[in-house]
């Protein structure tokens, strides 16, 4: 089984834009591109992503595009997955993480390409989408509806709340225009005003499909239109419900899931069945029973044909009635069946042997696999009387050991775990890339419960949720962790399907499951590596920032104050230059590890490059804390640090603002404690300076 990566499916070279670009400019190119994201960059590297969905605040919160900047509304943050990402792992990513649009990284977290639901259905394909797949199984039933007079802000304020990607506009239940979010970056780039009517501004007239027409015909509509929505109507054209393309994303990802499950189960049943036949290959003491389908010859010593049943009549084309000692050889010339074997079987009967052979037939267009059996009749001193002949059409059963050989193969073969139990969730089979996943041999686990593999990550309520969802629906994927032989834990992606028999009853339980550590462990160190300084391990400029904010946000209800430390360490130059950058490393290594030792778990040291570091400390109810914080730190880093070959020492000079005073905009609170760091400089070094008025 072949793996398609990210690296195969997702556009190259993203339209990308500077985090100094302004909102106008990004509106116009997503308008005037018909693109649905932009990501911004820093140099080589995605530190944001601006999406039709953001554009959702452009209106409601009045911002001007001309001055805006898009580092204030992007989504920062993003995530990220690695070009060689599989597939169908990086589906299930945007699915986990509810992302639209994955942004793809090389090896050096340089940006590469963006995946959407766009590429991931080009190359899923529409061959599982057949004729008899209609819009009305996938269509989205949950639809948002708002009248013509409706302004433009009720729609976006519906839009935000029901997390839809479109509002119909209805007129006595008929469609006569739609809001999308591509609509709203269009209205956002003309300054739109957010109390127009929804009449001037929604697309119209609606483009529609019938909720019977085949899902196929519908992605060909949108592919011709340009769009990604799809109004749903009736015979009536009343609106019946809305299709999208992440909704075909959806319906062909759980195709594939119920195509594994069912060539799985088909290949149990095959499995039981086959076995069956092969234990009854021999049973030919009933031969004469006509219900068995089985052609009977009977011959004399001469080989004159004496007797044909039914099955043998039809097969030769003769009735049984007709046969007067015609010759065996003749009678298969006729039927233009091969002789060799019969002619070896011949001499082999008159010396008092069976013999067995097969046999290829061809009927018109259709070809018959048949097994041909003939034993001497002898009397009680081995006189021969005659000998009888049976063919036996084998045809199902080759064809049915041929699928249990292909099912065999793929069970045995596909890089997938497979675990099969019983109805009370007891182990039966596994497949070796089982083995090969958890370290398990199938008889270290065969009648045992799958809870083995535990990790004990996932709490009781975490099973249960599972258990009602396969109690209620036959069905359950997610994502889990569990642990191998060894002790090792691994994160796997689970897809577990009830299997009923004839009455409804659970027969078995088939969980497939992929292990997808190696991925998870790379998304992780994309994100780290794209938000942490590499070499002290601290959170870089990206993430101070966001903290920042985000603690600027809390003070906010909790009426507490922030403090903003910058720190420039004194005479770490002459330390680079005199012994070399290796010692100015780890001179850095041991003032990160200081501050970090010196401040509380819920501040946040970074460092924001080269020897400027900054500290944000939270709860402060003056600036007497502050300064008590600076000292404690100068003290600190003033201590000799051990080289491999000498001690040196650095002082540090301290720049403080507090939010009483700086103001809660971050970008003013950080300037402020850095008009203060230059003031401490200035004031001789190795002491700290609090910012006395708002910058």
């Amino acid at each position: 089984m072949t793996s398609i990566s990210l690296k195969e499916i997702c556009t190259t070279n993203p339209t990308c834009v500077s985090q100094t670009a302004v909102l106008a400019e990004v509106l116009e190119m997503m308008a005037g591109h018909r693109i649905s994201s932009v990501v911004v960059v820093e140099g080589k590297r995605p530190i944001g992503i601006f999406t039709e969905r953001d554009a959702l605040r452009i209106i409601p919160e009045l911002l001007n595009p001309a001055t805006t900047s898009i580092s204030s509304v992007m989504s920062d943050v993003p995530v990220v997955a690695p070009l060689h990402l599989d597939l169908f792992e990086a589906y299930h990513l945007c699915a986990q993480k509810n992302l639209r649009h994955l942004i793809v990284v090389d090896s050096e977290g340089d940006l590469y390409g963006i995946a959407t639901d766009s590429d991931f259905m080009k190359l899923l394909g529409f061959d599982v989408l057949s004729g008899q797949e209609i819009v009305e199984n996938i269509m989205s039933l949950d639809i948002c509806t708002l009248t013509k007079d409706d302004t433009l802000h009720d729609a976006i304020v519906l839009m935000v709340k029901s997390k839809a990607s479109g509002i119909v506009i209805t007129e006595s239940d008929k469609p006569i225009g739609i809001i999308t979010e591509r609509d709203l970056v269009r209205l956002g780039r003309d300054h739109a005003n957010s109390r127009v009517r929804l009449a001037d501004v929604m697309s119209s007239p609606v483009i529609s499909v019938h909720s019977q027409r085949s899902i196929y015909f519908a992605i060909e509509r949108m592919r011709e239109q340009q769009i990604r929505t799809l109004v749903v109507v009736n015979d009536q054209g009343m609106l019946e419900g809305l299709m999208t393309e992440h909704d075909v994303v959806k319906k062909i990802e759980s195709h594939y899931v119920r195509m594994l499950n069912t060539i799985i189960k088909r290949q149990a049943d095959d499995i039981v069945r086959i076995r069956k036949e092969l234990d009854e290959r021999h049973v030919l003491s009933a031969v004469l029973h006509e219900s068995l389908g089985v052609s009977l010859i009977i011959a004399d010593p001469e080989k004159n044909v004496r007797y044909l049943n039914p099955a043998a009549s039809t097969l030769f084309g003769i009735a049984h009635e007709n046969i007067s000692g015609e010759q065996l050889e003749l009678l298969f010339n006729k039927a233009n069946m091969p002789v060799d074997h019969l002619l070896i079987a011949l001499d082999k009967v008159q010396a008092g042997e069976s013999y067995e052979y097969d046999l290829a037939h061809q009927i018109k267009d259709e070809m018959f696999e048949l097994h041909v059996r003939m034993a001497p009749i002898q009397d009680q001193d081995n006189n021969l009387l005659g000998f009888v002949q049976t063919i036996q059409d084998e045809t199902e059963k080759k064809h049915s050991e041929r699928k249990l050989k292909q099912a065999a193969s793929i069970f045995d073969n596909t890089i997938e775990g497979i675990i099969i139990t019983d109805a009370k969730a007891n182990i039966l089979s596994v497949n070796p890339a089982f083995m090969k996943i958890t370290g398990y041999e199938e008889d270290e686990v065969r009648g045992r419960n799958p809870s083995v593999l535990s990790s004990g990550r996932q709490d009781k309520a975490f099973y249960g949720r599972m258990w009602e969802s396969l109690n209620a629906s036959g069905y359950w994927q997610g994502e889990l962790w569990n642990r191998r032989k060894s002790g090792e834990t691994y994160a796997e992606w689970l897809t577990i399907s009830a299997i009923l028999d004839a009455k409804k009853q659970v027969k078995n339980y088939i969980a497939v499951f992929a292990d997808i550590t190696s991925s998870k462990l790379a998304h992780d160190e994309f994100e780290f590596l794209a938000h942490h300084d590499p070499l002290t391990k601290l959170p870089n400029r990206l993430l101070f920032n966001a903290r920042l904010s985000h603690s600027l946000s809390r003070t906010k209800r909790t009426g507490d104050l922030v403090a903003v430390l910058m720190i420039d360490l004194d005479g770490f130059k002459l330390i680079n230059d005199h012994y070399g950058h290796q010692a100015g490393d780890r001179v850095l290594e041991v003032v990160a590890e200081r501050l970090i030792a010196n401040t509380r778990g819920e501040d946040t040291v970074s460092r924001l490059g080269g020897d400027e570091f900054v500290v944000v400390l939270e709860d402060i109810a003056e600036q007497f804390g502050a300064m008590d914080v600076a000292y404690k730190l100068i003290e600190s880093i003033s201590q000799p640090i051990m080289l491999l070959e000498s001690t040196v020492s650095v002082t540090a000079s301290i720049g403080i603002a507090l939010s009483s005073i700086a103001g809660d905009n971050p970008k003013i609170l950080v300037a402020s404690a850095d008009d203060a760091l230059y003031q401490a400089k200035s004031a001789g070094k190795n002491t700290a300076i609090c910012a006395q008025t708002q910058s």
